[in-house]
């Protein structure tokens, strides 16, 4: 038996070990237990003390063990903010603060992200140890190392057996893990040591378990988005005219939902406002937005995305402007109003609301809401473009799925742009959910 791992039932017996996170019994070195070799060395003897010495007396420290005085500390849970006094304070100490916690869009270091909240939830409420694990990466023993890495696949090999995610999407929730620890402690999970069985355990994952099947997602074709809006979206009521050019705009300009919606339902730097507007005329729209995902557009609003008027089954043109002539407001109150808001109380969209939206107008068409989500207008803006022979730098350039967003002037110019968008809400798309078109959500 390894001196990093504790038993290990076989594995059949793992499933059940592993039903709920709430009820995961595992095996866990207390703080104040060192990590001893096995007990029947034949050319050594056990003290009272824990020690070992030879037959002449001498002690013997194996290399893979702390002294019997060396033991883990038991640190208490870190709260979201660094709070450790090491130094006094300084002026510059908050603004060092912020710029960490900004580092992450969640504002938090990360904290809040699923990857993070799952490791607080295993660590806190089913093993029992601390989640913040900070060690000296020079002085503290391998053994201590190890133990962590060990913690880490075990919370890996959690994520799979019980949540039922993938094996890769288990090991990008570690590595969210390994982000917010850097930046809340300064080093990573086991003193910044490379966990190399992590990705191996994983790659026996993948050939144990086999192949996960991801969950379907598909497109929304433009006929069919027309075709739902006018059976339940009417272009005169306030909301559903907010409704239908948000849907528009996110098909024909590839919008990501975060990019048009908002999750908590409140207004921040990145929400497109009125204000945004730079050009609403008979052939075009043109609004400044913030792109996710991508480091050039992080610090605000600063791509344009144009979109062009005559689309045969949407035309997010003519919806921003019936928009603007059924909910009307104050042109000085253009920077403070959403684009895409709720009448009732000045907030953007939340999206939860697009998404009910979305799955709902494709039930009224006969479709299988779960199929669907905000997501699906992306796929379907994408898929129209591949099917009115949009080549693959068209699709990306427009989708801004390039971190050089200069691409949206070299290589499609700005008449291009008007005319593939227009072309994403002429062209009839007959099947959104063969194989032919996964490559689209991939890209």
């Amino acid at each position: 038996m390894r001196a990093n791992q504790g038993p290990r039932p076989p594995p059949a017996a793992m499933p059940a070990e592993l039903i709920r996170f709430n009820r995961i019994e595992i095996p866990e070195l207390t703080p104040e237990e060192p990590i001893r070799a096995e007990d029947d060395q034949p050319y050594s003897q056990s003290m009272q003390d824990g020690s070992y010495v030879d037959d002449n007396g001498h002690p013997v420290h194996w290399p893979w063990e702390p002294s019997s005085r060396t033991t883990r500390s038991k640190a208490s849970p870190a709260p979201e903010r660094t709070t450790r006094q090491l130094r006094k304070h300084h002026p510059l100490d908050d603004q060092i603060d912020a710029y960490l916690d900004a580092a992450s869009a969640d504002g938090k270091r990360g904290r809040s992200t699923t990857g993070v909240r799952a490791w607080f939830a295993f660590c806190q409420d089913v093993v029992g140890t601390p989640a913040d694990r900070p060690v000296d990466p020079f002085t503290t023993p391998l053994s201590e190392k190890l133990e962590d890495e060990w913690l880490a696949m075990r919370f890996v090999c959690a994520l799979v057996s019980e949540r039922g995610v993938t094996p890769d999407t288990a090991a990008k929730y570690f590595s969210s893990v390994q982000g917010w620890h850097l930046r809340e402690h300064g080093v990573k999970i086991a003193g910044g040591m490379k966990l190399e069985r992590i990705p191996q355990m994983v790659k026996g994952m993948k050939r144990v378990l086999g192949g996960i099947p991801k969950k379907l997602r598909r497109g929304v074709a433009p006929q069919s988005l027309r075709r739902a809006m006018d059976l339940m979206l009417d272009p005169k009521n306030p909301a559903h005219a907010n409704i239908r050019a948000a849907l528009a705009c996110a098909l024909q300009g590839l919008l990501r939902s975060a990019e048009y919606t908002s999750k908590e339902g409140k207004a921040n730097k990145f929400t497109i406002n009125r204000s945004d507007i730079a050009e609403l005329s008979k052939d075009r729209l043109v609004f400044w937005m913030h792109p996710c995902k991508n480091m050039t557009h992080i610090g605000g609003k600063t791509c344009p995305l144009v979109i062009g008027a005559g689309g045969e089954y949407v035309d997010a043109v003519a919806e921003v402007r019936n928009l603007l002539e059924v909910d009307p407001v104050d042109p000085r109150d253009a920077h403070l109003t959403p684009l895409f808001r709720d009448p009732l109380t000045n907030n953007p969209l939340r999206y939860d609301t697009i998404n009910h939206a979305i799955k709902t107008l494709m039930a009224t068409i006969g479709e299988n809401p779960d199929e669907f989500s905000t997501h699906s207008m992306r796929i379907g803006g994408a898929t129209a473009l591949f099917a009115a022979g949009a080549n693959e730098t068209v699709i990306r350039t427009m989708g801004r799925w390039s971190s050089d967003l200069h691409r949206l002037y070299v290589r499609a110019c700005f008449e291009q742009c008007c005319e593939w968008t227009r072309r994403a809400g002429t062209q009839s798309v007959s099947d959104l959910a063969g194989m032919s078109f996964d490559e689209v959500d991939d890209y």
